[in-house]
């Protein structure tokens, strides 16, 4: 597990250039609002996001339902204010810090997160607490992601977090959560060359490669390899994002 401070770090320099980069993330956080739309009832009196980050998720549920009391969280103090410019009345409560170590009052009818749970360092005993903060029948809603996941950055450069398989999530749900949906999905971005990859996981944030000095070498063999092993059709490369997506209500 990549150490907190390293996280914070990369993640607050990204802040400005998230939104223009983070094509996967975005499609994530539609595909996670339509799921809370189709299945739930759009009005909540309490809500808490977790690594709310930008904000995408956010102005989705804002725009798609009914909250009337929010809390949000994220690790980086700079998205307080992003966040801000959401909320054109008064900003809610914003906690900054990692989730998994916050008290956070209960409790609530929803929780959710998009794309920070591959983040957590015991997400089994996470989602426990989780379940503790909900009220009876409230509802979570989140997304990690699943083997496979940044495949080619692995593959490349043999760095990369550790994803659980969907029937280990399954178990750790399993107590306290009633299923809705749980379903893994593919999303293939494609860019120029692997130097955009590269940039790609520097803006938004997320790249898996910073073990070490990446010399002039090093990024020539990087792209060499990435393109004789991930070239597309079209003379372009890939990048494979697999989120794993999760709808549950807390057990009575």
């Amino acid at each position: 597990m990549e150490p907190m401070e390293r996280i914070i770090t990369r993640f607050t320099r990204a802040l400005d250039t998230y939104d223009r980069h983070a094509d996967a993330q975005q499609q994530i956080c539609r595909r996670l609002c339509t799921l809370l739309t189709r299945h739930t009832n759009r009005h909540f009196r309490r809500a808490l996001e977790i690594g709310c980050g930008t904000g995408c998720l956010t102005r989705l549920l804002k725009e798609n339902c009914v909250i009337d009391e929010w809390l949000l969280n994220d690790l980086c103090e700079g998205c307080q204010a992003k966040i801000a410019t959401l909320f054109t009345e008064q900003m809610p409560p914003f906690i900054v810090g990692d989730a998994e170590k916050i008290k956070f009052p209960r409790l609530f009818d929803l929780i959710v997160s998009a794309s920070a749970f591959q983040w957590m360092e015991n997400p089994g005993i996470f989602l426990g607490k989780l379940a503790r903060m909900l009220r009876p029948r409230g509802t979570l809603l989140f997304n990690t992601f699943a083997p496979g996941n940044l495949e080619e950055i692995r593959q490349l450069t043999g760095c990369g977090l550790t994803y659980p398989p969907l029937w280990k999530l399954n178990k750790w749900l399993n107590d306290d959560y009633r299923i809705l949906f749980m379903q893994e999905e593919e999303i293939i971005l494609t860019f120029d060359t692997p130097l955009d990859v590269l940039r790609h996981l520097k803006h938004t944030g997320v790249t898996a490669t910073n073990n070490g000095a990446w010399t002039r070498g090093r990024q020539q063999e990087f792209c060499r390899e990435y393109i004789r092993l991930f070239s597309t059709d079209t003379n372009k490369v890939r990048l494979t994002y697999r989120p794993l997506y999760v709808l549950a209500v807390k057990k009575q």
